[in-house]
């Protein structure tokens, strides 16, 4: 159960298209970007990496990856994101209280990026964009969590923006 995660100018998308950057050295600096935030946060609640570095074939780089699970896009799709995960509000409170413990904004926080475990719990994935926190960028982590966190719960909002 693993996910190889592919940075290269050539790649194509989830959304079956080539990759928004185009520049080798953004796509660098995106792929340190996600190996650096998931050393520095492994734990229960981040999908583990088992091995990263250069392709060997083409210019770019890979990540191995744990395989968490489907994404709570897909259970959320289903209209069984309440039923997998009754106590979903909770865990997504306990995420955030994690990432302000770790220092993290992640900005990217869609269902999309957060796996649903079979034993019923939650991890977070995908952190290119992720960043250390500062008073100029929580506006952005406010917008993921108006855009996407509150489709869970429309109480979210409120009671994320007190941990960030």
């Amino acid at each position: 159960k693993l996910v190889k995660k592919l940075y290269k100018t050539t790649g194509i998308t989830i959304k079956n298209k080539p990759p928004l950057f185009q520049d080798i050295k953004e796509i660098e600096a995106m792929y340190t970007n996600e190996c650096k935030w998931l050393y520095r946060l492994q734990s229960d609640k981040v999908v583990r990496l088992y091995e990263h570095g250069e392709l060997k074939d083409e210019e770019g780089f890979y990540c191995i990856q744990e395989y968490g699970g489907p994404t709570l896009l897909e259970y959320h799709s289903n209209g069984v994101l309440h039923t997998h995960f009754p106590n979903i509000k909770e865990q997504i409170i306990d995420l955030f209280l994690f990432f302000k413990e770790k220092n993290v904004y992640k900005f990217n926080n869609a269902m999309a990026n957060i796996c649903g475990t079979s034993d019923g719990n939650i991890k977070a994935f995908d952190f290119k964009y992720a960043d250390k926190r500062s008073l100029d960028k929580r506006e952005n982590e406010c917008y993921s969590i108006d855009t996407w966190i509150a489709k869970i719960d429309k109480t979210l909002p409120n009671e994320l923006k007190k941990l960030i």
